[in-house]
C-alpha cells in the first residue's frame, strides 16, 4: 500500500485509479470488531487450586469503548479465533480507508473524478 504523498504524486492518474481499484477489491469482509483482546490472570476462589498461591488462571477478555463507556467481556477460548479475525478485519479496513483517502485526495488535487 502506498503511504507516501511523494510516491502518490509521482504516479500517473491511470496508476492511481488502478491502485484504487486494487485496494477496493482487497477490502476485508465487513464483519468487524473494534477493541482489544487482553489477558487477565483470575483466581478461581478454590482454596486448594494452584492459583490460590500463584498468579491465577489466564483468561481472555475483549475490551471495547462504545457510547462513552468502556466494557470488558469474557471471551471463551473457543471464541478467540472468531474475535481475532474480526479485529484483524477492522484493522485492515482502517488501513485501507486511510490509503483510499490519500489516493482520492491526490485525484481531487488533479481534478479527476473517475
Amino acid at each position: 500500500m502506498i503511504n507516501d504523498n511523494k510516491k502518490l504524486k509521482s504516479l500517473t492518474t491511470d496508476e492511481l485509479l488502478s491502485h484504487r481499484q486494487i485496494l477496493i477489491a482487497s477490502a476485508p469482509p465487513l464483519d468487524l470488531l473494534r477493541g482489544s483482546l487482553i489477558t487477565r490472570n483470575v483466581k478461581c476462589g478454590k482454596p486448594n487450586c494452584r492459583c490460590a498461591s500463584g498468579q491465577g488462571h489466564p483468561s481472555l477478555y475483549f475490551s471495547s469503548f462504545h457510547k462513552s463507556k468502556n466494557s470488558i467481556d469474557y471471551v471463551p477460548a473457543k471464541w478467540e479465533p472468531w474475535v481475532k479475525e474480526r479485529l484483524e478485519n477492522y484493522h485492515r479496513l482502517q488501513e485501507l480507508i486511510i490509503n483510499l483517502s490519500e489516493i482520492n485526495l491526490e485525484l481531487l488535487r488533479r481534478r479527476i473524478k473517475d
